[in-house]
């Protein structure tokens, strides 16, 4: 896997940075392999009950976040918030109905094995996850009103026309009674910039959004709040989570 993706940042950015950074990457993970090896426990994967003293770095070209990734399930911090605040909070367990889950999660995938009431649907636009449906965001072929729930983690970056993915994802969500639960990456500016483009060094991304991406939505037709995590000091320090804002919305009737 490590050399799949060393060769495509060798095509996308030159052999002498993609070198450079595989040699960062491999001295950092036998770094943590060290301190898992022979350090005390300090952090835990809720998803998939790994342990240690710090989790991986997540390094691309353009950027890079230290202890950061499960060497068990790969999630990241939103991954292990989002698994607690889905089973405790929000009791994913005990919903019924419809889910449409765009591009799924392997962190998360024993989450919603557990709740037998629901019909998942995996969507993704790659056929490389374990999906149900091959489908663009932007032309879902599902009918309207047909979802209970709408699952979109980190997805709408990466879309090159985000206001017709919104428009979709509202017609699929059940009016009134659906709820999307949609994240994405923040800036912290008020104003989303569009980068024009895939950025291949961040992940691809195609914007970064600030925090009018609840007017978008609401221009799309949504109710929208805004919520965090809810997680005590104790379970950020535990899992390694940085607490960050997440949408909850509605399809306006």
């Amino acid at each position: 896997m490590i050399l799949s993706w060393y060769r495509q940042n060798a095509t996308d950015f030159g052999i002498v940075p993609a070198t450079s950074l595989l040699v960062r990457v491999v001295w950092r993970r036998a770094f943590v392999q060290v301190c898992n090896a022979l350090l005390r426990t300090r952090v835990e994967c809720p998803c998939c009950g790994w342990s240690g003293n710090r989790f991986l770095d997540y390094k691309e070209m353009s950027y890079s976040i230290r202890n950061i990734e499960c060497p068990q399930c790969g999630s990241h911090s939103r991954h292990r918030a989002f698994y607690l605040w889905l089973r405790d909070d929000y009791r994913l367990a005990n919903k019924s109905g419809t889910a449409l889950v765009f591009a799924p999660e392997r962190a998360l995938a024993s989450l919603w094995a557990v709740a037998p009431g629901l019909l998942i649907i995996r969507t993704d636009i790659e056929a490389a996850r374990d999906v149900d449906v091959l489908a663009d965001l932007t032309r879902l072929p599902f009918a309207s009103d047909v979802a209970d729930i709408v699952w979109c983690h980190h997805v709408l970056e990466q879309v090159p026309d985000d206001h017709q993915a919104m428009t979709e994802l509202r017609r699929v969500l059940k009016k009134g009674a659906g709820t999307m639960i949609l994240s994405a990456g923040l800036s912290g500016d008020s104003i989303t910039q569009e980068f024009g483009r895939s950025e291949k060094g961040l992940s691809g991304n195609r914007r970064r959004y600030g925090s009018d991406i609840a007017d978008r939505l609401t221009s799309s037709g949504f109710t929208v709040r805004q919520l965090n995590y809810g997680l005590s000091q104790e379970a950020i320090m535990r899992y390694a989570i940085r607490d960050e804002p997440f949408f909850l919305c509605s399809a306006s009737c």
